[in-house]
């Protein structure tokens, strides 16, 4: 006992170990926001340095253009050399944060006195984080645990300010007209609601040819395998724009050579119920490759066991595979959703409904009657579409995140502050990996006791 205690002692008192807990300057936290600070601040110099020179209207001296970028780059050179070991970085970051302000407010900017504003702002926040946290100058151990503090989330939320704050000031600087902008919002906004009505029919369309095409291509029949597989191929190999031009616009062209007027008035469709048929048949052929990898998924022995039990085929397909492949189906179909609600702007080129216009035909309404504001215009309807999507994709992931509860493995921490994963069986269940989730360990017994 007393061998291992002295050995013991000695490992914990040998110097040439690193410490398992260093300690944490105090303020880091303020020198490694400033880092960022600095870093943004010469990311948008030089992100906008072309656009600024290929936007204004004047010429710009080649010696202003070269002294920008370099204050640019002075300033990503700056808010780098804070991560070096070295306690003379701290002055670099400083003086490239002054001369970067100093500069662009005596120069007026390149191309407005805005900029060098924006500049002595941003300048004089990041001066303030550098002598706040000067005290971790030098000291990446301390920056590491300060940066390491700071949630995940908490750093994605900044990153995603910092892209809203380039495409704020590059909107600023386009000179744009918001007041056509407030005018027209609500007009083109209305067609959200037919793009949403358009997307969620087409969808229902897609998915019910989806699961026949996919059940076809799984048979064995000769007819259902063949009808499927041209379906498929058809709709695959063919324009989106072209299969929606031949059922608006050809397919009355049938009746008419069979100088049938019933039939022709039976194949003449609105641009509503075209955009309908177009959109479902083609991401229909798209989705029967989703479905069908979703049914191949599912284990043979599932298969078996429902034969076993004297299921039907019916009964199999409903019961057993359908409900474990729809884990796998829903992710890529939630995709094939969201470029559906953006390919509905393909029905506008078939012909304008006032009463029945989508988002992106209003928005070309919008410009036929104000040519000069095509910019606003489609800003605008970009927008709303990102918004729309953005919004189906927050629900999508959390319907994700409840269908893969007990497929998907994450570590739980111990009492020894180890994590292990643990699955048990589910109330009735006799293991296997659908029936089982996953429980925190107990905590360990310490093992010098």
């Amino acid at each position: 006992m007393s061998a291992i205690a002295s050995t013991t002692t000695g490992a914990e008192e040998d110097p040439r170990l690193p410490s398992a807990h260093p300690v944490e300057q105090p303020r880091a936290i303020f020198l490694l926001l400033a880092s960022w600070l600095i870093l943004l601040q010469g990311a948008l110099i030089v992100i906008f340095l072309p656009v600024l020179v290929f936007t204004t209207k004047e010429i710009i001296p080649a010696s202003d253009i070269a002294a920008f970028g370099a204050v640019g780059l002075g300033s990503l050179v700056g808010g780098g050399l804070v991560y070096a070991p070295r306690r003379w970085t701290w002055w670099t970051a400083l003086a490239a944060t002054v001369a970067c302000a100093a500069y662009l407010v005596s120069a007026g900017g390149l191309a407005s006195a805005r900029e060098g504003y924006v500049a002595a702002g941003l300048s004089a926040i990041a001066v303030v984080l550098l002598v706040l946290g000067f005290r971790a100058a030098g000291n990446t151990e301390a920056l590491s645990l300060a940066s390491a503090r700071i949630p995940f989330r908490i750093k994605v939320t900044g990153v995603w300010i910092s892209v809203f704050f380039m495409l704020g000031l590059f909107l600023a600087l386009s000179d744009l007209d918001f007041s056509f902008m407030r005018d027209f919002a609500w007009y083109i906004t209305k067609g959200l609601e037919w793009t949403i009505v358009l997307s969620v029919c087409a969808i229902v369309l897609a998915t019910i040819l989806a699961l026949l095409g996919a059940l076809g291509r799984l048979s064995r029949n000769p007819v259902a395998y063949g009808l499927s597989g041209f379906y498929t191929s058809f709709f695959r190999g063919t324009p989106l724009i072209v299969q929606l031009f031949l059922i608006y616009l050809a397919l009355p062209e049938i009746g008419a050579n069979l100088e049938r007027r019933s039939l022709v008035d039976f194949l003449t469709l609105t641009v509503f119920v075209a955009g309908v048929i177009g959109l479902g048949l083609n991401y229909g052929a798209y989705m029967t490759e989703i479905f069908r990898a979703g049914i191949q998924s599912v284990g043979h022995g599932q298969a078996e066991a429902a034969d076993a039990l004297g299921m039907t085929y019916a009964q199999r397909m409903r019961r057993v595979v359908l409900p474990q492949a729809i884990r796998v189906i829903i992710p890529p179909t939630g995709n094939e959703f969201i470029a559906m609600m953006k390919d509905t702007a393909l029905v506008s080129f078939l012909g304008v409904q006032i009463s029945r216009t989508e988002l992106f035909g209003r928005a070309q309404l919008a410009v036929s009657a104000n040519v000069t504001k095509r910019l606003e215009t489609l800003l605008m309807a970009a927008a709303l579409y990102w918004l729309l999507t953005s919004i189906f994709t927050f629900f999508q992931s959390r319907l994700e995140r409840r269908i893969s509860k007990g497929y998907v493995r994450t570590a739980v921490q111990t009492g020894m502050g180890r994590k292990r994963t643990q699955f048990v069986p589910l109330a009735g269940g006799r293991g296997g990996g659908a029936g089982m989730v996953e429980m925190p360990l107990p905590a360990e017994e310490d093992e010098r006791a």
